[in-house]
């Protein structure tokens, strides 16, 4: 049986809004060549997950969607490198895969749908950054921007209240540099330079944020972790675990954050012939590679896609050296970050493994 019938494929196509869909949109006539990646996708997977692949698959819910999307993407990945599926397990699922070296392993999928467009959101931000470069001061200033702007921003009333800021400012009725904008729906911080504006310049010095690294690190980190414990309860606990975060929107995390969460802080840095290598000792502070309790985590890895590229999915991983049963830099056939083993302290770098972009089909 296919994952989605000519039947429903038309009923799609024929159903008025909806237009938000993931299932809507594959199925519009210009969604011909996703449907085919991810059928063949999902071929390469096996029959075990046909059943699992076409109720996902053929939600009008994106979460339900998009979670098959990332299952598909995953799974795909692991079969293109000689994994193989062997069951589902539990809710969720946790997913049974067979290594190629004969060692069984569950895989966690944990999809990532953000409420932000990345282009929108930039055009968004623009459009303030303008506003605030119109208002009627010499004062100069920086505007720093705590929070994503909703698309329909209308930046007007910013704009306003930011010239009667300014305006005390000139007449001597404010005291300090700062001031503050918030609503239930924009946060913005402003701050004086203590510079005029001379001839055409700008009174808007520049404008910084939103800065999301640390944010996504605050939705990641607990997710990842309730995977874990959810593997540690259950009856495959003494299995490896690798957990794959898959994000509809390029992740914006940084490195050094997603190393102090899964190693802790290097004790040695190392930089020689355009390599960098981290040593880590047993004091880098708490971490879940590191800890007793997770010494079954294998691995995590960060899937993404580019909206405008829908045909591939970027991956990366970040690989525990402490584990009991440890993946290598080439397991995956992604770019890994992962030590080649043999060192004690273990000593990481990132090993480029079939580059980053992985086609689905």
């Amino acid at each position: 049986m296919p994952i989605w019938s000519e039947r429903l494929v038309r009923d799609m196509t024929r159903m008025p809004g909806a237009d938000h869909s993931y299932l809507k949109q594959v199925c519009a006539p210009d969604g011909d060549e996703v449907r085919s990646a991810l059928r063949a996708a999902v071929e390469r997977i096996g029959p075990v997950y046909a059943g699992r692949a076409r109720d996902l698959l053929s939600s009008l819910d994106n979460r339900r969607f998009f979670q098959g999307y990332a299952e598909v993407v995953t799974l795909g990945m692991l079969a293109g490198q000689g994994w193989k599926l062997r069951g589902l397990v539990g809710a969720g699922p946790r997913i049974e895969m067979e290594r190629p070296d004969g060692r069984l392993s569950v895989v966690s999928v944990v999809s990532f749908l953000h409420q932000t467009r990345p282009g929108g959101d930039e055009q968004t931000r623009q459009r303030l950054v303008e506003a605030l470069s119109r208002v009627a001061s010499r004062h100069r200033f920086v505007v720093l921007i705590r929070r994503w702007l909703p698309h329909d921003l209308d930046p007007e009333p910013v704009r306003r209240a930011l010239e009667m800021w300014l305006g005390q400012v000139g007449s001597g009725a404010w005291e300090g540099r700062y001031a503050a904008y918030e609503d239930e729906r924009v946060a913005l911080e402003f701050c004086l330079t203590g510079e005029k504006a001379k001839g055409r310049q700008s009174p808007l010095a520049f404008a910084l944020g939103p800065f999301v690294a640390h944010r996504a690190m605050e939705v990641l980190e607990p997710r990842v972790v309730n995977e874990l414990d959810r593997h540690v309860a259950g009856p495959a606990r003494e299995m490896p675990l690798l957990v794959a975060c898959v994000s509809d929107q390029p992740w914006s995390i940084n490195h050094g954050y997603l190393r102090d969460f899964l190693y802790g802080r290097p004790s040695c840095t190392m930089t020689a012939d355009g390599v960098t290598e981290y040593e880590f000792g047993e004091q880098g502070g708490p971490c879940a590679f590191q800890d007793p309790l997770y010494r079954t985590f294998s691995g995590l890895a960060l899937v993404d896609r580019d909206p405008a590229s829908p045909l591939e999915a970027r991956v990366q991983a970040l690989l525990n050296p402490w584990a009991g049963a440890p993946l290598r830099p080439g397991d995956l056939g992604v770019r890994s970050f992962a030590s080649a083993g043999g060192a004690a302290p273990p000593v990481l770098r990132w090993y480029v493994e079939g580059g980053e972009a992985l086609p689905l089909g």
